[in-house]
């Protein structure tokens, strides 16, 4: 019987293939958002593996490694109101298809996110993150069991205690697991100045497993996070494996869209088509700073019109808008096709991604595939992840944080660029996104770090992956 797959030697592995055996690992996301319910960055990032999975799946076949994907997911009301029914049948069919399956979870709750009353309301409290966690664990481990390994994404504060659950009960289910918790967020960058202390805990928890038990690990989205859980949270580096962020370049939402039909798009939403126009979206939370957007755009009078893309809604912004005496687009509802329209609209000055301390962020890779041939240019903070994506001037740019002056003056700067320039620009950051931020990359580069007998293998995949992307969009 071989030993764990997690540490097999390269000879025994080689020895194992030889054989004409394969490798059988089973990819398990624990999550809250993404299948049944659309909006936010969790979201994106399980959309974005089942597309990448796809590839992936096939890919490494060639080579004697079978993936199946299993997605477990809190199980949700059919009337939320951010319930997608057409996405989870499409997720369901494509799962399927590659021989995974959706796992549904129970939470402390009645088909929704518990509301907490201090923090992050929507992650609810302590005894949701115990339920959850534990369900998800359950899942996980006899997921596991029928495959040879298993590696478990575990999605944010909400699944804290689950690499502990799993890492405790592997030996008992004969499971070969090993957790990933991927810290999207923390209490500590998103819920200053007074943080939740039972989510400081919950965190601490895990963070601190993953000295005790080799079977956890802490996945970075960005050097920003990473920095952070090691200064602030004491973790260590030798437990942590890169995770990233990403996108899937050939997914249909990135197609180039006519003017004609971006014209239709923003008059569904009253936006007019004969501004030039300063975009943002997101989640309608206060570290995102959509504050400095309106203020930048007040600066600039009737220069630029400022499209805000959010949801829940954010009745302060309104107050705002009133007070600064400017017209605002305010769209309270997440519609892929309003944004990729916005990015690529040919009057769209720039996508303004202004939050304090984020993470990471996927808008700037989304906006720049959008916008590889026409439309915004990608103005970041420089605090948090963001700038890490950004050489600035070259393929974007970055104003300094909760400064309105200076993003008004980033604005003025690419108003008065030439054509050429920005052509450029685009150009620099679509190709940033095809050698650095795509899903395919990503996910290798966590499986070559956690399979270290496999990482040559890991690595010619990548490889060949960029280059089909590079042949695919003639570059």
């Amino acid at each position: 019987m071989m030993k764990s797959l997690f540490e097999i030697s390269k000879n025994e592995l080689e020895k194992h293939l030889s054989k004409n055996k394969k490798i059988d690992i089973a990819i398990i996301h624990l999550t809250f958002e993404g299948i049944q319910t659309y909006g936010g960055g969790v979201c994106s990032v399980i959309r974005g593996h089942i597309e990448a999975l796809k590839v992936l799946k096939n890919k490494l076949k060639v080579y004697g490694i079978e993936i199946t994907p299993y997605f477990c997911e809190i199980a949700y009301a059919g009337d939320h109101e951010r319930r997608d029914i057409a996405y989870e049948k499409y997720a369901k069919s494509i799962i399927e298809e590659m021989g995974g399956e959706i796992i549904y979870l129970t939470n402390f709750s009645r088909g929704y996110l518990p509301k907490a009353s201090w923090g992050v309301g929507d992650l609810g409290g302590i005894e949701n993150w115990k339920t959850a966690g534990a369900s998800g664990a359950s899942a996980a481990l006899n997921i596991t069991k029928k495959h040879q390994a298993g590696v478990i994404y575990c999605h944010d504060s909400l699944y804290s205690f689950a690499p502990i659950y799993i890492a405790l009960q592997s030996d008992a289910y004969d499971a070969d697991a090993l957790s990933i918790l991927v810290l999207h967020s923390t209490a500590l960058t998103h819920e200053l100045p007074l943080p939740n202390p039972e989510r400081l805990m919950a965190e601490s928890a895990a963070i601190h497993w993953a000295k005790i038990s080799p079977k956890v690990k802490l996945g970075y989205i960005s050097k920003f996070i990473r920095n952070h859980i090691i200064k602030d949270y004491g973790a260590s580096i030798k437990n942590m494996v890169p995770v990233g962020n990403g996108i899937n370049p050939q997914n249909e939402i990135f197609r180039q869209r006519s003017p004609e039909e971006i014209k239709i798009k923003l008059k569904e939403y009253n936006i007019p088509v004969d501004r030039e126009l300063f975009v943002t979206w997101g989640r309608a939370v206060e570290y995102k700073r959509y504050d400095v957007n309106l203020k930048a755009a007040a600066r600039l009078k009737n220069e630029i019109h400022p499209v805000v893309v959010i949801t829940p809604k954010y009745p302060e912004l309104e107050t705002l808008a009133k007070k600064l005496g400017i017209n605002v687009s305010f769209v309270y509802k997440f519609d892929p096709e309003l944004i990729a329209s916005l990015c690529q609209w040919e009057k769209s000055v720039a996508v303004g991604i202004l939050s304090k301390f984020e993470p990471c962020g996927l808008i700037p890779m989304e906006m720049r595939m959008y916008s590889r041939n026409t439309g915004a240019l990608l103005i970041v903070s420089d605090t948090g992840g963001l700038f890490e994506q950004v050489n600035d001037g070259v393929d974007g740019f970055v104003s300094k944080q909760d400064d309105d002056k200076d993003v008004a003056k980033v604005i003025k700067r690419i108003l008065n660029l030439p054509d050429e320039e920005k052509t450029k620009i685009r150009k620099n950051g679509f190709v940033k996104v095809l050698k650095y931020y795509t899903w395919t990359s990503q996910i290798l580069i966590t499986l070559s770090s956690v399979f270290s007998s496999l990482r040559n293998i890991f690595n010619r995949v990548k490889k060949e992956i960029i280059n089909d992307l590079r042949d695919s969009f003639l570059l």
